[in-house]
């Protein structure tokens, strides 16, 4: 039987006893990753030994070597989440918040009672706080919050959530659109974005900093303010920020109305496969850029975007379903019990997992 076979069985409970109490004293070798995860699944079986002795195999684990596991991108949402205890040490659950695979309901429980260092780590993951905002409530309410995290989070706030929610309206995309000089409305964008990619690009990032103010902005230079600056920018200039600019930028500008200037962060050389892990679980970008991410086959080699694309109730539907047999039985099994994301999505995540059990059952 292959390693991939016994875990499965596993985390889909088809496991018998003594497999599962082997498991539990590490008695299986497996790669440090999947032990992990499997430890931490039975620590919650429901027969007393199995449990008691997951526990205490996890406990006698040395600390730096799952420090370094709960580091890793390909860490499962599971097992991080099984860490997030706040009885443990602070770099333990700093390592977590720092780590982009975590979900967002973990770090929402964590940011209730964290201490301030994590909070500040917490707050760093700015793209997960959007798409969680009780996140924003938790720390609120949470007696560590300093004046300087509760300024942070109001700059949040204010940045990405009341600017950009005035900005990204319909009323506002229309008055965009009136707004385009005939210039500008005649522009072939993709043509543009293939010249300025072919050119060299510029020897110093396109920066908030360095996006030039009106005189009447002087001494009120504040992110809010730049952002609104953004976007009232024309997209010829938009797209020279979404191509060229900071990880900030194009996190503003992947959702701007327009949609080649939104497509043009997704041509950015910039760009890293962390920002595409965040912006395919955004639900404030169009469908055609989770269509575009769903339809990139270099992308679609990390798991962690395929996940997010399947949950996010913006993404086509053809596309979802078309990746959902991509996903782990244990990740399909989840979204079966998701009531947050779409009927369709939940039905058929429970459709492949039985029909997975009776494949392996029929063997």
């Amino acid at each position: 039987m292959s390693e991939y076979d016994i875990k499965e069985m596993l985390l889909s409970g088809n496991a018998p006893q003594n497999v599962r109490l082997l498991m539990a004293q590490g008695a299986i070798p497996l790669p440090a990753t999947d032990a992990l995860e499997l430890l931490a699944h039975l620590s919650k079986d429901e027969d007393d030994e199995i449990s008691q002795q997951a526990l205490k195999t996890l406990d006698d684990w040395n600390e730096s070597e799952i420090l370094a596991l709960l580091c890793r991108k390909d860490c499962s949402v599971a097992t991080l989440d099984f860490f997030a205890d706040t009885r443990r040490p602070a770099y333990i659950l700093q390592a977590i918040a720092a780590n982009p695979s975590t979900s967002g309901e973990t770090v929402a429980r964590l940011s209730a009672t964290a201490d301030s260092a994590l909070l500040d780590a917490i707050l760093d993951n700015r793209q997960r706080i959007i798409e969680f905002p009780v996140i924003i409530e938790n720390i609120r309410c949470n007696p560590s919050a300093s004046a300087r995290i509760l300024g942070l989070l109001q700059e949040i706030e204010t940045e990405f959530q009341g600017e950009k929610r005035k900005d990204y309206s319909i009323e506002s995309a229309a008055g965009e659109e009136d707004s385009l000089t005939a210039q500008e409305a005649g522009i072939n964008f993709e043509e543009e974005i293939a010249l300025l990619l072919s050119s060299p690009p510029p020897d110093f990032d396109l920066s908030l900093e360095g996006l030039p103010l009106d005189k009447s902005d002087a001494g009120n230079i504040s992110s809010a303010n730049i952002t609104s600056r953004i976007t009232s920018m024309p997209p010829s200039e938009k797209i020279k920020y979404a191509l060229f600019g900071t990880r900030e930028i194009r996190a503003i500008l992947i959702r701007d109305t327009n949609r080649e200037v939104a497509r043009a962060v997704l041509r950015s050389p910039k760009l890293k496969e962390s920002e595409v892990e965040g912006i395919a679980a955004m639900r404030g970008v169009s469908e055609d850029i989770l269509r575009e991410i769903g339809n990139g086959k270099e992308w679609l080699k990390n798991s962690m975007i395929v996940n997010n694309l399947v949950k996010n109730p913006k993404t086509p539907a053809m596309i979802a379903q078309r990746l959902m047999p991509r996903l782990r039985t244990q990740e399909l099994a989840l979204m079966a019990r998701d009531r947050s994301i779409p009927d369709a999505t939940r039905n058929n995540a429970q459709r492949i997992v039985k029909q997975r059990a009776m494949k392996d059952g029929g063997k």
